[in-house]
């Protein structure tokens, strides 16, 4: 077998399309949400849902989102943008405005490297969550 190959086709199979529609169907869930979600009509293992949520990451057809430090959130979508993480509901949202490249651009002028994207994540209190506070 060839060892230079970087990219293997995979035949897309019943549970992987379990748990892109997993995905779809949540608001950036976790690996446990998507889990919970599919165990409640169908018989899957956790470790399944982690294979195949690997797999369709290394496809590019979802996103992972690195929101907290403790808990893996995925998105079906793939544009560049913005997320917000609420620090007390754990929650994670998409934020409306616009990619900025010239960040990008400027990171690489200043550090030689070849800049492909960077994420932003804003922590801080929901609506939800900042109406309970008060």
């Amino acid at each position: 077998m060839n060892k230079d190959i970087r990219h293997i086709v995979r035949r897309r199979t019943s549970q992987r399309e379990i748990v892109l529609t997993s995905i779809c169907m949540g608001k950036h869930p976790s690996a446990r949400d998507i889990y919970a979600a599919i165990t409640r009509k169908e018989k899957m293992s956790l470790g399944t849902v982690y294979r195949n949520l690997q797999i369709l990451e290394d496809e590019k057809e979802i996103m992972c989102v690195k929101a907290d430090p403790e808990v893996m959130r995925y998105d079906r979508r793939l544009d560049r943008h913005y997320h917000l993480h609420c620090r007390k509901c754990g929650e994670v949202f998409d934020v409306t405005s616009r990619y900025h490249e010239d960040i990008d651009k400027e990171a690489s002028k200043n550090s030689g490297f070849v800049i492909e994207s960077h994420t932003i994540v804003f922590t801080g209190l929901c609506q939800e969550c900042a109406d309970k506070k008060k």
